[in-house]
C-alpha cells in the first residue's frame, strides 16, 4: 500500500526491540518514534521521522510514543515525555517541510493538550488502545486531528486539499454545492405542496412556511460563499472524509485465529501463576468497594433483580472460556474502583481481586460504597449515567449497545 512510515505503540514494544527491528529488516517497513531512545546514549532507536513528499508537497512524518502507559520492563530503552522531544522536532523539520504529519499512540485528552500547545503540527493521526470507534476528523487550532482505530477494524479515506496557505478552512466550491443541493431539494418540495395545494391552504401550514424560510437563508449563504469565491479568497487547505463499511460477516483465517487463541491460553495461565503466587495484601483502592453483598443488606429489592441480569454472570462467561485470568478480558467482567485499565494493571488491582468483587456488581454502576455502607445518611452515590456504561461497553466489544434501550432492561427497580 506504499506505506511510508509506521508509529509505535507501546503494545508493540511487548515483544522486545529485536523483534521490531527484525519485522523492519524483513517487511521494509519503516518504525518512526521520537521518544523512544537508547536507555545509554538516549538517541533514537528508530528514525524519529521520515521525510516523503507528494508531487512537489514535501511532508514530515514523525512519530510519538505514548510513555503513560506499561510496556514491560525497559532494561534496554527508555520513553522520554512528548514535552522533551516533539516541540524541538516540529521547530526543526516545520521550516523545511510543507506539511507536518504525526503519528502518536497518546490518547485523545494529550493529543488535544499537543495540538493546542504545539504550533506547526498541521495533522496528528492518533491510534490508542482505547478504542472509540469511527470519529470525524477535529481541528483544534490549526491542527487537525483524525481517529485511527485499532487493530484494523475499521477503513477510511481522506483526500487532502492542500495549498500554499497551509492553513485548514473550508473547500468554498464543495460547500456551495453541498448548499446548493440541499437547496434544489427546498424548492422540489415548495413546488410539489404549491402544485398539490390551493396557496390560500399554504398560508397557514406550519411545513410550508418553513421551507420558505429555509429558502431564503440557503439562498443567501451560497451567495456570500459565491462572493467570497469570485472575490479570490486565498484558497485555504480542505479535506473530506468517508468511513468505508466492512463485512463483519467475513470468515476468520483458521492459521490467525489458531494463533490468537493459543495467546489468549498462554495469558491466561502467566497470570494465573502470578496471581496464585502474589502476596495476600489488597491494595487500597480495592478496600474502598463494599460488596454487592452489602449492598443487598439495605438494599434487597434491587439486589433481587440485578442477580437476574447478565451482568452477575460477567466472571462465569470468562470462566467458560478458560481467560478469567486475562487482564485486558478481565477488567470489564469484575467490580473495579476504575476501568482505566493501564492505571487498573500499575496498581495490580487484578492481582489481588477478592472473590466478593468477582462479576459486574452494583458499584460498578453506583461507584465505590465502603463509605456509603458505613454512614448512607452522610454520603451519597452519584447515579450511573451513560458515560457509565460506555467504560465498557464500547464500540470494540460491544457495537450493538444503544444505550436508551439497554438502560431499561437493567435499571434496578425504585423502593
Amino acid at each position: 500500500m506504499n506505506c511510508q512510515a509506521v508509529g509505535i505503540a507501546p503494545q508493540d514494544l511487548g515483544g522486545g526491540l529485536p523483534l521490531l527491528k527484525q519485522i523492519q529488516e524483513k517487511q521494509h517497513i519503516n518504525w518512526v518514534s521520537m521518544n523512544l531512545v537508547d536507555l545509554k546514549s538516549k538517541n533514537p532507536v528508530f528514525s524519529p521521522l521520515v521525510k516523503t513528499h507528494v508531487g512537489s508537497t514535501q511532508i514530515a512524518i514523525l512519530g510519538l510514543t505514548d510513555d503513560q502507559q506499561n510496556p514491560g520492563p525497559r532494561k534496554t530503552y527508555a520513553l522520554l515525555s512528548w514535552q522533551d522531544t516533539l516541540p524541538q522536532y516540529v521547530a526543526e523539520v516545520a521550516k523545511e517541510s510543507d506539511m507536518v504529519l504525526l503519528l502518536s499512540s497518546y490518547p485523545k485528552s494529550v493529543n488535544r493538550e499537543i495540538a493546542q500547545s504545539v504550533d506547526g503540527i498541521d495533522l496528528i493521526l492518533e491510534s490508542s488502545r482505547h478504542p472509540s470507534g469511527n470519529m470525524n476528523p477535529l481541528k483544534i487550532k490549526n491542527t487537525l486531528l483524525a481517529h485511527v482505530e485499532t487493530r484494523g477494524k475499521y477503513l477510511g479515506m481522506m483526500r487532502i486539499h492542500w495549498t500554499d496557505t497551509g492553513k485548514w478552512g473550508l473547500d468554498l466550491a464543495r460547500q456551495i454545492r453541498k448548499k446548493q443541493n440541499k437547496l434544489d431539494r427546498i424548492k422540489w418540495q415548495i413546488g410539489r405542496m404549491e402544485k398539490n395545494k390551493q396557496t390560500a391552504e399554504l398560508k397557514d401550514n406550519p411545513l410550508y412556511l418553513k421551507l420558505l424560510t429555509d429558502r431564503e437563508t440557503f439562498q443567501k449563504e451560497i451567495l456570500v460563499l459565491q462572493k467570497e469565491k469570485a472575490a479570490g479568497i486565498s484558497d485555504p487547505c480542505s479535506f473530506s472524509n468517508q468511513f468505508i463499511g466492512l463485512r463483519s460477516s467475513m470468515p476468520d483465517d483458521k492459521e490467525v485465529q489458531a494463533i490468537i487463541d493459543h495467546t489468549t491460553r498462554e495469558v491466561n495461565s502467566l497470570n494465573k501463576k502470578r496471581k496464585h503466587s502474589s502476596v495476600d495484601r489488597q491494595p487500597s483502592a480495592l478496600k474502598k468497594l463494599a460488596g454487592s453483598q452489602v449492598c443487598e443488606e439495605c438494599h434487597s429489592l434491587q439486589t433481587a433483580f440485578w442477580q437476574k441480569t447478565q451482568h452477575v454472570r460477567a466472571w462465569q462467561t470468562l470462566v467458560q472460556d478458560d481467560q478469567q485470568f486475562n487482564e485486558d478480558c478481565l477488567v470489564c467482567h469484575v467490580t473495579l474502583p476504575y476501568y482505566d485499565l493501564a492505571r487498573v494493571k500499575k496498581e495490580q488491582l487484578l492481582v489481588h481481586l477478592p472473590e466478593k468483587l468477582q462479576d459486574v456488581g452494583c458499584e460498578s454502576c453506583h461507584g465505590i460504597a465502603a463509605a456509603h455502607a458505613k454512614n448512607p445518611e452522610s454520603t451519597h452515590l452519584d447515579p450511573p449515567n451513560e458515560a457509565t456504561c460506555l467504560q465498557c461497553h464500547t464500540q470494540e466489544h460491544d457495537d450493538n449497545f444503544i444505550y436508551t434501550e439497554k438502560v431499561e432492561k437493567i435499571r434496578c427497580p425504585k423502593g
